[in-house]
C-alpha cells in the first residue's frame, strides 16, 4: 500500500513537469544565447566587409595612380579603351563600398549592440570613401576637357562584369607590387637626419659604419618598376651603397667630372637580396 501511494508521488511529479520558473529560466537563457551570437555574427561580418571595403579603397588608389599615368600625353584607341575600363572598375569599387557600408550602418542601428568602436570605423571608411569620390570626380572633369563622355566617366559594369574586371585588376596590382623597389639618394648628412641610415661603431666619431635603419618610414623611399627602371640619376662626386647588392649585377657611371647614373645590369640580382636600395653621395 505504501510503496503504491510513493510511486503515485513519483509518476505525478513526472508528469507535472518543470515549473512555470524553469521554464521562464530556460528561455531567458534560449533568448541571451541567441542574442550572443547574433551579435559576435554581426561583429565578424562587419569585420570582414571592413576588410573588403579597405582593399576596394585601395584598389582604388592604385586604379586612380594608374589612369594618371595613362591619362598623359597623346591618347590612343587602346590607353582610351584602358582608361574607360578603370573608370567603370573605380565606379564599380566605389558604389559597392558605399552600399555595404550604408548596409552595416543599417543593421549597427537595428540591432542592440553597444559599439563605439564599430561606428568610428563606419565613419572613417565613410570619410576616406567621400575623399576617393572627391578625388575622382575631379579626375573625370580632366577628362571630360579631353573629349571623353559624360556616359563614359560615369558609366557601370554589371556584376559579373565588375567582379571579372576586379579580379584583373587585383592580378596586375599584385604584379606591379611584386615589382616596385624603393630607393632613396642623399648624402650622409641627409641620409641620418631622414633616419635612413644609423652609424654605429668607431671612435669618436671615426671609423662609424652606415647601416639601413630596419624602422625607417617608406615615404622616405622613392618607388620605381625593377621592370621598368636600368638607371637611376647621381649627378655626384662620390657614390657608394649603404646597401647590399651583387657588384656584378651593377655599375656606377661616369660621365665628363661627375658620376651620372647607377646602371642596374642585371636586375634578378640586384634586387633578390632586398627590395630596398640606399646610395649615399658626396
Amino acid at each position: 500500500m505504501v510503496l503504491g501511494l510513493m510511486a503515485s508521488f513519483a509518476l505525478a511529479a513526472c508528469n507535472s513537469g518543470p515549473s512555470e520558473g524553469e521554464i521562464a529560466a530556460r528561455a531567458e537563457t534560449d533568448r541571451l544565447k541567441s542574442e550572443l551570437q547574433g551579435r559576435d555574427s554581426l561583429i565578424g561580418e562587419m569585420a570582414l566587409s571592413f576588410d573588403d571595403i579597405e582593399k576596394n579603397i585601395a584598389l582604388m588608389d592604385d586604379r586612380e595612380k594608374l589612369l594618371g599615368e595613362n591619362a598623359g600625353g597623346e591618347l590612343n584607341v587602346d590607353k582610351r579603351e584602358k582608361i574607360v575600363r578603370d573608370l567603370q572598375l573605380m565606379n564599380g569599387l566605389m558604389q559597392e563600398s558605399r552600399d555595404r557600408v550604408a548596409d552595416l550602418t543599417e543593421r549597427l542601428d537595428k540591432s542592440k549592440i553597444e559599439a563605439g568602436g564599430l561606428r568610428k570605423k563606419l565613419k572613417s571608411l565613410d570619410l576616406m570613401l567621400a575623399s576617393r569620390d572627391s578625388s575622382i570626380s575631379t579626375m573625370k572633369d580632366e577628362l571630360l576637357a579631353r573629349d571623353f563622355k559624360i556616359e563614359q566617366v560615369n558609366s557601370q559594369l554589371t556584376a559579373i562584369e565588375l567582379e571579372m574586371v576586379k579580379r584583373g585588376a587585383i592580378i596586375e596590382q599584385q604584379t606591379n607590387e611584386m615589382n616596385t623597389a624603393w630607393y632613396v639618394v642623399g648624402t650622409s648628412k641627409e641620409l641620418e637626419e631622414q633616419g635612413v641610415v644609423t652609424r654605429t661603431g668607431g671612435l669618436i666619431g671615426i671609423g662609424k659604419t652606415a647601416a639601413v635603419n630596419g624602422d625607417v618610414a617608406s615615404d622616405r623611399f622613392k618607388s620605381l618598376d625593377v621592370r621598368r627602371t636600368s638607371r637611376v640619376p647621381l649627378g655626384v662626386k662620390k657614390a657608394h651603397l649603404v646597401t647590399e647588392h651583387p657588384k656584378s649585377s651593377y655599375s656606377i657611371v661616369k660621365e665628363g667630372d661627375e658620376l651620372a647614373y647607377l646602371e642596374i645590369k642585371d636586375p634578378a640580382a640586384f634586387w633578390k637580396m632586398s627590395k630596398y636600395m640606399v646610395v649615399e653621395v658626396k
